[in-house]
């Protein structure tokens, strides 16, 4: 099974302060693999290391590597344009840009140069339509985005980090300001992109992680308790923590 990201000996700093310690695990090309733990354990500040976000804000350092093409990504030498547009994310609660449908899908081609609106219009309906929203807003593409639903501007969201194709998605909480309905579509959705892209999920939801994930690691005070197959973690864990935390008796 082939690795597109490695992740080894990773300690990640807010200044003095260690988030990270000593994070090994692999990340499977074209699975899921989600990032479990209580709060504050250090699930979202590893995912925020991919596209390296913590270099937006001062007194941050990273140690070890995130190796992707044998490359470590936290090599200050990086593009880090490119490595945010191979590594798209979605947050928490949908945040659509304030201007059309269209537009908000268009705003990353046109940042990456496409300018021929036959084409920017063949990409915007083919990553609609992958995240499965096209029929929804097909006849309401100049319309502002911010009159869809919480549920429909979360699959937006995902059809914007889709137009750029990128090569891993990073979802941080992104159904857990839903209702169930939009939830399962958004489970649904990912468990169908994952034959495009690679995605990394952190999720407090157990039964989340349990219904969609391939992979899961559990995190607990900035370092990895536990990574196996999702199955294995929830029906036969290594460790006491790990069936504690899954079977709701810790965290």
């Amino acid at each position: 099974m082939e690795n597109l990201l490695m992740v080894q000996n990773l300690f990640f700093y807010y200044g003095d302060n260690e988030a990270l310690r000593d994070v090994t695990l692999p990340i499977r090309k074209n699975k899921i693999t989600a990032l479990i733990g209580p709060s504050g354990c250090g699930k979202t500040t590893l995912l925020r290391c991919f596209n390296r976000m913590h270099d937006l804000y001062p007194n941050n350092r990273y140690s070890g590597e995130i190796l992707m093409d044998g490359q470590n990504i936290l090599d200050k030498k990086v593009d880090l344009i490119r490595l945010r547009s191979s590594m798209g994310m979605v947050f928490q609660k949908p945040t659509p840009f304030p201007m059309s449908v269209f537009d908000n899908i268009a705003y990353g081609l046109k940042l990456k140069g496409v300018r021929n609106m036959n084409v920017l219009k063949e990409r915007v309906e083919k990553a609609l339509r992958d995240s499965a929203l096209w029929d929804e807003v097909k006849d309401r593409l100049n319309h502002n985005a911010g009159g869809l639903s919480g549920g429909q501007q979360q699959r937006l969201v995902i059809a914007r980090t889709l137009a750029v194709e990128p090569q891993v998605i990073l979802f941080d909480e992104s159904t857990s300001a839903l209702d169930p309905l939009s939830t399962q579509k958004i489970e649904d959705l990912m468990v169908e992109l994952k034959k495009e892209v690679t995605i990394v999920a952190v999720t407090h939801n157990m039964q989340q992680a349990a219904r969609i994930s391939d992979f899961t690691a559990l995190m607990y005070i900035g370092g990895l308790v536990e990574y196996d197959e999702t199955e294995a973690i929830f029906t036969r864990p290594k460790h006491a923590m790990t069936e504690q935390y899954v079977s709701g008796r810790f965290g």
